[in-house]
């Protein structure tokens, strides 16, 4: 079989699979993004891989007629309660007008036309399709006088029905690209203006009515794909179609989250405002916060792997589930079976003498070495590796509370009993610091075996999770886990589960991928490359420390108001390029009524630096701390602010003061 899961841009999908590979996402949910029916122009932004174009793509005319075969075109329309059109920015092949010589309102007026032209031929393709296909009669001359008052241009009035009126926006649109491909030579731009701005493209909707009046109600929308690709002037041109469709004519225009350059228009350059001529949808946020996405991936990923396998999937006996597919890391017995697979020469021995070391050397006056060793053996005799360290962090945690240290080191020795013979509640302390910790200690653990091996990264919940509500990126890692388990020869899919060490290898590929190749857009998203390497050295400092701070580490909080310009530059970037994500409803700050900002690092990098890859609170980062992260003109503060860190984490029994807000976890 072919990598079911190979990186496919939707862009490069015939109709056929757009509709073949489609997958509902719950009902009436789509509808919510593209909202056909609403009277002004729509903004659906997201990152790479989220989806905009395979959503636009699925409404457009051709590919609603394959959905639909056995009936007209007419009835196709009046079924769907709208006509979609769909263009993307990149196949008008934007940047000829931008380099042209001579006045650059010339050439936006002149880039202005050929969109119209594009927009119009896919409109009068749709409606020649129609009237093909349908028994009905259609008034042309009506059509064609509709439009011709804005239209000053003698071969127009030559037209008799919608197919000529379509060969002459090709014709004109001929002319254009002669024109401009000719002034790249001459200096020269020799076209005639067959139109003003709005003429052609947002008269199209009275037209259709008068066309068939069956379509009175029919609103045409314009879907255009990638609008980042337009230049600023390009985007104003595309801002004042908006703002004078009057709620006849609206647009659905995707791209990623940065590709909106202007809120202008031409002209005055008045701007259009959000929720006055245009709505914003964040798709990233939308499928990140979806309660069903995990069943929506696993019916994402099914379709992919039978349509591959040439399965039909509406074939009863043909299934497929993916999480079958692969082994995941067991909890039963503490992790017994993922530690005993570790390469280790003394592991308790290690484990012990860091606490060892630490509470002699920064104990409390007067704390002699038989009671550290008697603080030591009473905290790991009997517990299994996990349980152990999870006592010296429990200990390290409650230390500024108890009265003794050897009083202290006997309760949560009592705890650790009776959690280990389930007597405890589900709310109990102890109880709850295994579930939040537990996984970050096996972390620690893999790390200070012998040879140093990964954290493991297995399943198929955990790899939903790491994608972040992004198809691509969970196809990136199933890409890669296929490609391995082939080279391997495993078969995936096949009766032997794929184990956790082809995962965690398959994941770590992608981290790679993501961090150094699929992110690769110049000086901006370098700067933004080097400013999340700093803020993962952090959170791995936190998570491999020997008093993990009291959150999950991913996620950090701040003020705003503290990122100086630079930073805030490189944070927006890093925000673009998804290395990281906000977290829309922010942090209350506990000092004052303010709700700071809280961003996650893309848990799909998580591997690379063997960080988890689910969010439980935040590290509250303060100025200094979070402009040396984002400011590489503060590296060199950078580093002594992670030394004090270090020492902070793994020296729990001396006060310094602190550069990170821990948080509170209960």
């Amino acid at each position: 079989m072919d990598n079911p899961f190979s990186l496919v841009r939707a862009s490069d999908y015939t109709n056929e699979q757009i509709n073949s590979l489609w997958v509902e996402l719950g009902e009436n949910i789509i509808d919510t993004i593209i909202e056909p029916k609403l009277k002004i122009s729509k903004f659906i932004l997201g990152g790479k891989g989220s989806g905009k174009t395979h959503l636009l793509r699925y409404y457009s005319y051709p590919v609603v007629r394959l959905r639909n075969t056995e009936l007209s075109g007419l009835e196709t329309i009046k079924k769907q309660g709208f006509l979609a059109v769909f263009l993307r920015a990149t196949g008008l092949d934007a940047a000829r007008f931008e380099t042209g010589s001579g006045s650059n309102l010339k050439w936006t007026q002149l880039f202005a036309i050929y969109l119209e032209l594009r927009l119009a031929e896919a409109v009068l393709n749709s409606l020649c399709d129609i009237a093909a296909s349908s028994d009905e009669n259609f008034n042309d001359e009506e059509f064609i006088k509709e439009i011709g008052d804005g239209i000053n241009n003698k071969d127009f009035f030559e037209c008799s029905n919608v197919a000529d009126v379509r060969e002459w926006a090709v014709n004109e649109k001929k002319k254009i690209d002669e024109a401009v491909n000719n002034a790249a030579f001459t200096d020269t731009l020799d076209v005639k203006i067959p139109f003003s701005l709005g003429s052609l493209c947002l008269a199209l909707n009275h037209a259709l009515y008068k066309w068939c009046p069956n379509l009175k109600h029919i609103p045409v929308i314009y879907l255009i794909d990638e609008i980042e690709n337009f230049s600023v002037e390009q985007q104003k041109v595309v801002n004042t179609l908006i703002r004078y469709g009057e709620g006849y004519i609206t647009f659905r225009i995707s791209g990623r989250l940065y590709s909106r350059k202007t809120s202008k228009t031409l002209g005055d350059g008045e701007e259009n405002r959000e929720g006055s001529e245009y709505k914003i949808t964040q798709l990233d946020y939308m499928l990140r916060n979806y309660k069903e996405f995990n069943n929506f991936a696993k019916r994402f990923i099914s379709k992919r792997f039978l349509a591959t396998a040439n399965i039909n999937e509406g074939d009863i006996k043909a299934s497929f589930d993916p999480s079958l597919s692969m082994d995941v890391v067991s909890s039963n017995d503490y992790f017994l079976g993922v530690i005993e697979k570790l390469d280790f020469e003394d592991i308790e021995a290690l484990v012990k003498s860091k606490f060892h070391n630490a509470l002699y050397k920064n104990g409390k006056s007067g704390v002699l070495l038989k009671e550290v060793d008697e603080i030591v053996e009473t905290l790991t005799v009997g517990f299994p590796l996990i349980l152990q360290k999870l006592n010296f962090l429990i200990f390290c945690k409650r230390i500024n509370k108890a009265d003794s240290y050897i009083g202290l080191a006997h309760w949560v020795k009592e705890q650790a009993s009776l959690h280990m013979s389930n007597s405890l509640d589900s709310k109990d302390y102890y109880f709850v610091s295994y579930s939040h910790y537990s996984y970050d200690l096996l972390a620690q653990i893999t790390k200070e075996s012998k040879n140093s091996v990964d954290f493991p990264y297995a399943g198929f919940d955990t790899f939903v999770k790491m994608s972040s509500g992004n198809m691509r990126s969970l196809l990136i890692i199933l890409g890669r886990l296929f490609a391995i388990a082939k080279f391997k020869g495993v078969d995936f899919g096949g009766p032997e589960k794929l184990s956790v060490e082809m995962q965690t290898e398959a994941a770590i590929e992608s981290a790679q991928f993501l961090y150094e190749s699929d992110s690769n857009f110049g000086e901006a998203s370098d700067k933004a490359r080097e400013a999340v390497l700093r803020l993962a050295q952090l959170l791995r400092t936190a998570r491999y420390a020997l008093n993990i701070p009291e959150v999950s580490p991913i996620t950090v909080s701040f003020s705003d108001s503290d990122l100086n310009e630079t930073a805030r530059f490189v944070l927006n970037n890093a925000l673009n390029y998804s290395f990281v994500f906000e977290i829309s409803s922010g942090r209350p700050d506990r000092n004052s009524q303010r709700i700071n900002r809280k961003i996650q690092l893309n848990p799909l990098l998580s591997p690379k630096w063997g960080l988890p890859v689910g969010r439980r609170g935040d590290l509250s980062l303060n100025a200094e701390t979070l402009n040396s992260i984002f400011d590489q003109a503060h590296y060199q503060e950078f580093k002594l602010i992670l030394a004090k860190l270090r020492d902070k984490w793994n020296d729990p029994f001396k006060k310094s003061v602190p550069e990170v807000d821990q948080g509170e976890l209960f």
